[in-house]
């Protein structure tokens, strides 16, 4: 008992805790118990119990998640039809990719004042004061790691609408260290290209600001390509280029694109280009070449009859009839020509913007194929030709240029004439100074103005001397790039 309780009597035995109590009898019926509850709280779970509940829970998980993973059983293999083979290259099927298509287009106004409102023999016409398209070309390349092919169409209204094939090229190349867009280590062509002499003949009447090359090179080469074989490349500073041409460029007058005679012009050009500076370059080169001219003879004629209407009446009279005797035909003649020549030019940048300064010397012999033909067959002794020019071109920042240019060509550089039988001093040197001046929008079109004062000994006054013809004149340009 708890301290300060009674103690019980010594007769009296405590409850036992195991048995209950018996009610006591008190004459009435007892209480009825309560009823225990339906749905007893189970009894909380100790913390070993619940870990290894949780465990178990966690197994059941991963193994579920496995299952999940596994690859479905495989379905029964359904035969599928092979893809078709790639269409073959040879066949026209491969897609266009790799090929540059590029062009421009010159539309001029010209205006020159030895014109008149005349034909000439044949029909030609001596009016040049005109509008026309000087050059509307497109030229397709397509370039591999070991070949390249290359086509261009020229049309003009120069003599009328024409339309032709101006270059075409087949290519063997290899480049070696010199990654593209520079020049192959070697490359070998065939085919319509232009002649590898000089300076002006290789830059693109795309690019060049002057109207025309000038009037020693229309000479000597009256137009760029001519057909053959080349052999050319770069090897760092250093290029080259060897070929074998027919030796009648398109422009020529007797056999263009042609060769009448068995010899093959050889031509060679050796240059360099090398930037000292960051903002300066300088190439050059000199350029030489061999081959054999043609001269045309005659064909057989007949007898004939010749009637001179000498008293201009209209009618056969007593001494106007004459013969005509017959005439056996005269062979063809090859003659030797050579040129040699020296290039020179220099880019470098100012505040305006880039200028260049360029030049050339070339030396001749029979070389003239357009302005004073060569025939040494005729004057019995072969012609020395001798041209140059000097260029100057400045850009005014990028939308406007300036530039000038001199030249001169001698068709006739031995200085000899004749007169009443005696070899006097002659020149038939031409002289032409042409300003140009020009608006550019970089990449997309050109308006240029060039005026060209021409100073010869081609005209004659009223007592037969020798004085300057009147044959300036001017040319207007907007050009097109695509």
């Amino acid at each position: 008992p708890p301290p300060g309780a009674a103690k019980p009597p010594a007769d009296v035995k405590p409850a036992d805790p195991a048995k209950p109590a018996k009610p006591a009898d008190t004459g009435k019926p007892a209480a009825p118990a309560p009823a225990a509850p339906a749905d007893p709280k189970p009894a909380p779970m100790s913390r070993d119990a619940r870990i290894r509940e949780l465990e178990s829970k966690v197994e059941k998980l991963t193994k579920a998640m496995a299952d999940m993973k596994a690859p479905a059983p495989a379905a029964a293999a359904v035969p599928v039809a092979p893809p078709p083979p790639p269409p073959e290259p040879d066949k026209g099927l491969e897609p266009l990719r790799g090929i540059v298509v590029s062009g421009y287009v010159q539309a001029q106004l010209e205006n020159h004042d030895d014109s008149e409102d005349q034909l000439r023999p044949g029909g030609a016409l001596y009016n040049q004061n005109r509008f026309l398209i000087r050059r509307g070309r497109i030229k397709i390349e397509r370039e591999w790691d070991y070949s390249s092919v290359l086509l261009e169409f020229d049309g003009n209204t120069n003599k009328g609408p024409q339309f032709q094939l101006f270059r075409a090229e087949a290519a063997l190349q290899y480049r070696g260290s010199n990654p593209a867009p520079a020049p192959a280590l070697v490359k070998l062509s065939m085919g319509l290209f232009d002649v590898p002499f000089g300076y002006e003949l290789s830059e693109s009447s795309k690019t060049r600001f002057f109207m025309e090359r000038s009037l020693q090179s229309r000479a000597f080469f009256p137009s760029e390509p001519d057909l053959g074989f080349r052999v050319s490349g770069q090897l760092g500073w250093f290029r080259y280029a060897l070929a074998a041409m027919n030796g009648n460029p398109l422009g020529d007058v007797t056999f263009a694109a042609q060769d009448p005679n068995n010899h093959k012009d050889f031509v060679a050009r050796i240059g360099a280009f090398v930037s000292p500076a960051k903002s300066l370059d300088i190439s050059g080169g000199v350029s030489v070449l061999n081959g054999k001219g043609f001269a045309k003879g005659t064909d057989a004629t007949k007898n004939i009859l010749v009637w001179t209407d000498k008293n201009e009446d209209r009618a056969f009279t007593s001494g106007e009839i004459n013969g005509s005797a017959a005439f056996p035909a005269s062979p063809s003649y090859n003659f030797d020509r050579w040129a040699v020549g020296a290039d020179l030019q220099v880019r470098f940048d100012t505040p305006l913007g880039t200028s260049k300064v360029y030049g050339e010397l070339q030396l001749g012999s029979n070389m003239d194929r357009a302005l004073f033909i060569a025939n040494p067959t005729l004057g019995g002794q072969p012609a020395r030709e001798l041209g140059y020019y000097l260029g100057v071109v400045q850009d005014v920042t990028r939308y406007g240029v300036v530039g000038f240019r001199t030249e001169l060509y001698d068709p006739n550089a031995d200085f000899l004439g004749y007169q009443s039988g005696k070899a006097i001093p002659a020149s038939q040197a031409i002289r032409i100074q042409s300003p140009m001046v020009g608006v550019v929008i970089p990449g997309r079109a050109r308006l240029l103005f060039q005026y060209d004062f021409v100073r010869d000994h081609l005209g004659r006054n009223v007592s037969g001397a020798p004085i300057d013809m009147k044959n300036d004149q001017w040319t207007l340009r907007l050009q097109g790039d695509l």
